[in-house]
């Protein structure tokens, strides 16, 4: 079966699921406001660390960017703070670190016609910080991300197609409504963003991610049948098919650790390390299975491949629960509304939320909620109300 993209080309936010022989395989979130993988940038040295061999570069994200000597280029390059310098990311910011780059010209770029000298003309002619490649667009952005190009790909807003053929030309691209999916995007979301998952015969998985690593644990439940043994195992085998298709729905990276239900004897841990491997062996990053513990937990370490679903989703509360982020109930609730929008056209439009999201949708989503406007060619009245819990919202028609 073809390999599909779903784009749900939101206001200010896209999402995607890629889907392989009808299963959502990987999920991404884009909103123009990172600086992903292979993406090129010109920036400025803002210190030196000598300490560390490296240069902070200022690239105009939140954090400037690391740049060890070793990817100086040429070779044995001598930096000064101020300096102008083109930089491509080489590994995204995730997890408190900061992205990593190189001055290295991309091979792929190097070999296309012009590719690397449009670059250094565009830095040229720029001063930093300034994005030089790709053009800024959410097709582009995901199409730097996707570790294989879509045979397909269907999106909810035509309006979107002609970026999304500039960024795909090999693939085919048409629109159809979220409601012919073959998928539920919302519900895809929710499962990988949830902590604790239920497994087939009524055990439960937990998921975390701490700065160290991934923990998952793995629970049997209490089935009212069976031997431990025989429910152990079967809990494991189970949970193997599973923890491999979230790690990849989630993009979690670096190491993991997985607390299976625990097994007496080689042979059954020999069953559930081939069948966490089988699982694995789909995932086009290649994660690795490093073995067993002496505690009894199995190691697996996964190259990291862009921000975690997570990171760009959620935040942790001084209690220790995770959240959505007011920006991510600011795009949801603008989702919501172009649903409306649809089903009733040419009325005026409150929202109603919390006063933080209305914030952002002041602040940093300002500029989708003006698009939204110009969509629908009426103003949005945004009203915070006091007390209102951060993922309640209204939205009403006047």
């Amino acid at each position: 079966m073809a390999r599909q993209l779903l784009i749900a080309a939101g206001l200010g936010e896209w999402r995607a699921v890629v889907l392989d022989a009808g299963a959502a395989v990987e999920l991404h979130v884009e909103r123009g406001d990172r600086a992903e993988a292979g993406s090129i940038h010109l920036g400025r040295v803002r210190q030196l660390v000598p300490a560390l061999g490296a240069a902070l570069v200022d690239i105009g994200a939140d954090r400037p960017v690391f740049l060890p000597q070793s990817e100086f280029a040429p070779r044995g390059k001598l930096l000064h703070e101020g300096e102008r310098v083109v930089v491509q990311i080489r590994r995204e910011a995730q997890g408190g670190k900061a992205a990593r780059v190189t001055m290295k010209a991309p091979p792929a770029l190097t070999a296309a016609a012009e590719g690397w000298s449009n670059v250094l003309d565009r830095a040229a002619r720029l001063d930093p910080p300034a994005r030089l490649h790709p053009i800024a667009t959410f097709a582009a952005a995901l199409a730097g991300v996707l570790p294989a190009a879509p045979d397909h790909i269907f999106v909810d807003d035509p309006a979107a197609i002609i970026d999304i053929h500039t960024a795909f030309p090999g693939a085919g691209a048409e629109q159809r409504p979220e409601a012919e999916w073959p998928i539920e995007l919302d519900a895809v979301f929710a499962e990988a963003l949830a902590e604790t998952l239920t497994l087939p015969g009524g055990g439960r998985a937990h998921f975390e991610a701490t700065r160290a690593g991934v923990m998952i644990d793995i629970d049997s439940g209490t089935p009212e049948t069976g031997s431990p043994e025989q429910t152990g195992l079967a809990a494991n085998v189970a949970a193997a098919a599973l923890v491999a298709q979230q790690i990849r729905l989630r993009n979690l990276g670096g190491g993991i650790v997985v607390d299976f239900v625990g097994l007496d004897g080689r042979a059954a841990r020999q069953r559930v390390r081939s069948a966490v491997a089988d699982a694995l062996a789909s995932d086009p990053v290649g994660p690795r299975i490093l073995g067993w513990t002496r505690l009894g937990h199995l190691e697996l370490v996964r190259p990291r491949r862009g921000r975690p679903l997570a990171e760009a989703l959620l935040e942790r509360r001084p209690d220790g629960a995770l959240v959505k982020t007011a920006v991510t109930i600011a795009y949801e609730v603008l989702r919501a509304l172009r649903r409306e929008a649809r089903a009733q056209p040419g009325r005026q439009w409150r929202l109603v939320v919390a006063p933080e999201v209305a914030a952002t949708l002041s602040g940093s989503a300002a500029s989708a909620v003006r698009r939204a406007e110009e969509r629908f060619a009426r103003k949005i009245a945004i009203e915070g109300e006091q007390g209102c819990e951060r993922e309640r919202f209204e939205i009403l028609a006047l």
